[in-house]
């Protein structure tokens, strides 16, 4: 199989591969991601963008239903290749463009592994932007270096207070005594 370009920043895709390996083969590769990373001749992968399963397991719902409410992948992209999708049998790979982390990648497939086709989901999530900005990164300000204390007031104020209540204090004393 030639070799598999994977663009930077590719998000919404999935990758459909039949297997042709034994139940046991394809078990052991379900449960390694580093022989998953091994049989896609890929440098770095995130085994929670891919997906090793027996077709068996689907039920009625086929590859092309399970893809359709699995993974979201639009309705024409499926209609297209259906007759191959219902001809699989045996164990597929899944490799969903999360399995990249928004990096460019080579892959080099397994003899062992057949591309049947790259489908495109019907809502492509929404990317994260990383911000490249040193205002972008918290705590960039320059701090203070002591808050500006307040003026301190004239004692004054207290001893006139004080005065006012004894002489309200002596004016009800006076009234009542």
């Amino acid at each position: 199989m030639t070799d598999i370009t994977i663009p930077r920043g590719e998000i919404g895709r999935t990758r459909v591969f039949a297997l042709s390996m034994t139940d046991t083969e394809a078990r052991r590769l379900r449960d390694d991601p580093q022989e998953q990373m091994t049989v896609l001749g890929a440098d770095a992968l995130d085994p929670s963008g891919t997906e090793v399963f027996a077709l068996s397991d689907l039920g009625g719902m086929g590859l092309a239903g399970y893809l359709r409410e699995g993974a979201d992948i639009q309705e024409a992209e499926l209609a297209r290749d259906s007759a191959k999708l219902a001809a699989l049998d045996g164990w597929v790979l899944l490799v969903h463009s999360l399995a990249f982390g928004g990096n460019g990648a080579t892959l080099s497939p397994d003899r062992r592994l057949t591309l049947i086709g790259t489908y495109e989901q019907t809502s492509v999530p929404s990317a994260q932007i990383e911000l490249q900005s040193e205002a972008a990164k918290p705590y960039t300000g320059s701090p203070e270096l002591a808050p500006i204390p307040t003026p301190r007031r004239k004692a004054g104020g207290s001893v006139v207070v004080a005065l006012i209540a004894l002489v309200v204090l002596g004016l009800v004393w006076w009234l009542l005594g």
